[in-house]
C-alpha cells in the first residue's frame, strides 16, 4: 500500500501542473448573454446583472498542450486551442473547439478562432446548444449563435 501511495505521488509530482489560464468575462459556451441579455439590459438590468455573473468563467490549462477545462456557474467545457499563427512568445491567432456540459450533461459545442496578445484573449466563433437538462435529456432542439468571448490573465498560449 504505501508503494502504490508513493507511486502516485511521484507521478502527481512529475505531472505537468495544472494552472490558471485566464478569467473570461465574456463566455463563448452558450451565447444567449450577448445575445438575449445584454440588449435588455436596460429594461432588466438585475437579471442581466445576474446572468452576466453566471456566465463568467475561469480556464484552466491542463497538463496536455492546447487543453483547457473551464468552469462558470451555468457551465463547464472542455476546449482546445491550436495555432493558425504564432509569434515569438507564443500569442497569436488560434482555432479553438470545445464541447460544454452543465452538471456534466453535453448541451452544446462550440467552434471558432482566438486571438492571444498581452494579457488579453479575445474569441469569436458560433456555439450550437440545446436546452436538455437531466430532467429532461432531450437534444431535439438546437439553436446556433455567434459568440464572441473577452478573457484576461496570465493567457500563456498552448504548448509555451
Amino acid at each position: 500500500m504505501p508503494l502504490t501511495l508513493s507511486l502516485v505521488a511521484t507521478s502527481l509530482t512529475l505531472a505537468a501542473p495544472v494552472r490558471l489560464d485566464r478569467v473570461d468575462l465574456l463566455s463563448e459556451d452558450k451565447g444567449t448573454f450577448l445575445n438575449y441579455d445584454l440588449p435588455l439590459a436596460s429594461a432588466y438590468a438585475p437579471i442581466a446583472g445576474g446572468r452576466f455573473i453566471e456566465q463568467v468563467k475561469v480556464v484552466l490549462a491542463l497538463p496536455v498542450s492546447g487543453l483547457y477545462a473551464g468552469v462558470s456557474i451555468a457551465s463547464q467545457s472542455v476546449s482546445f486551442e491550436g495555432p493558425l499563427w504564432r509569434a515569438q512568445d507564443g500569442r497569436g491567432l488560434f482555432w479553438v473547439g470545445s464541447v460544454h456540459t452543465r452538471l456534466l450533461m453535453p448541451y452544446g459545442a462550440h467552434a471558432g478562432v482566438a486571438w492571444r496578445f498581452g494579457l488579453m484573449r479575445l474569441g469569436v466563433g458560433a456555439s450550437l446548444s440545446t436546452e436538455a437538462t437531466w430532467s429532461r435529456p432531450a437534444w431535439s432542439e438546437w439553436r446556433v449563435l455567434p459568440v464572441l468571448a473577452v478573457g484576461i490573465g496570465p493567457n500563456v498560449a498552448p504548448g509555451m
